[in-house]
């Protein structure tokens, strides 16, 4: 048997390597130790939206009921837009007749062609006049003169009732762009990508601008909301920082998810805490619509302020 000493140099070494090993995975728990971990977080909404109706109307189309997920710009509602479709094909045809007109150069031509005939026919007199003292009047004469000055003037006129057409042509298209707006005012979508927790009216129904149609709410992210020790962590150790959020669920069943804090409150509480609040990516039931975070659990959130912090997501 080896002598305690001489056993103890030999495996030395080994046990130098072991603690040399140990070190980073050492270190790693103690800077976890000191994370904050805030217990009894709130688990709250961050966007949701009472959608209203926005023109006065009979509900004749609703595309949505409570629980369906609905994405943005998502058609869940009409009313009843037939009087503005028919103002629309009234101004469109008013459109077409103002743009048709304005194209056409027919007036413009039809007097440069009598502008030449007058004006021939005032030559012709005038030369007649001078070849035979009396052959033509002076009233006459000036008649042709005047005649001939007349279909210069129809010219002029010609090109400014050629401009008048187009400008009413281009007021029309404004009107028809008013008409657009009015109907897409009674086509009702979502403003987010949420789920539809309410609806308020029925099909049929009469609604006027302001009504409630629809509550919607976004449930891929979520609010988790605690309160840190200011006189243990202050706010530019846990601004940023990515988190940990775990949920306890039915079945003793925890769930973990991962988010980044968005804000933290500079004004401390009376109790010596400051709120801080994370954004945290949602996630649905394996083979289920549900979502398994939902607002008004409560979690706890390990902020993991030894990490570097994380950039703002555009």
């Amino acid at each position: 048997m080896l002598p305690m000493r001489l056993f103890a140099s030999r495996l030395f070494p080994f046990a130098w390597l072991a603690v040399v090993l140990a070190g980073p995975a050492a270190r790693a728990a103690d800077d976890t130790a000191n994370e904050p971990v805030l217990s009894r977080c709130l688990v709250s909404l961050i966007d949701q939206a009472k959608v209203p109706a926005r023109e006065a109307g009979v509900l004749v189309e609703l595309k949505i009921r409570e629980g369906q997920v609905v994405g943005k710009e998502e058609l869940i509602a009409r009313i009843d837009d037939s009087q503005p479709r028919a103002e629309k094909k009234k101004v469109q045809a008013e459109l077409d007749q103002a743009k048709a007109k304005a194209a056409s150069d027919v007036d413009k031509r039809y007097s440069v062609a009598a502008e030449g005939v007058a004006e021939m026919a005032f030559l012709k007199a005038k030369k007649s006049h001078e070849a035979v003292q009396g052959a033509v009047t002076e009233v006459e004469r000036e008649r042709l003169r005047l005649e001939w000055e007349k279909t210069k003037l129809q010219i002029e006129q010609a090109d400014l009732e050629r401009k008048l057409s187009g400008l009413a042509a281009n007021a029309k298209e404004v009107e028809v762009e008013a008409t657009d707006i009015a109907i897409e005012r009674r086509r009702i979508t979502s403003p987010l990508d949420g789920e539809v927790v309410e609806v308020f009216p029925h099909l049929g129904e009469w609604m006027q601008p302001g009504d409630p149609l629809a509550l919607v709410v976004r449930t891929d992210k979520l609010r988790v909301e605690g309160y840190v020790d200011a006189s243990k962590w202050d706010p530019e150790t846990v601004r940023d920082r990515p988190v940990t959020v775990t949920v306890s669920l039915a079945g003793d069943r925890k769930e973990t998810f991962k988010g980044r804090i968005i804000f933290v409150n500079p004004r401390v509480e009376s109790g010596g805490d400051y709120r801080v609040w994370a954004e945290v990516s949602n996630r649905r039931e394996k083979d289920s619509e549900t979502w398994i975070l939902r607002p008004g659990q409560t979690a706890t959130m390990q902020i993991h302020s030894s990490a570097e912090p994380l950039a703002a997501r555009r």
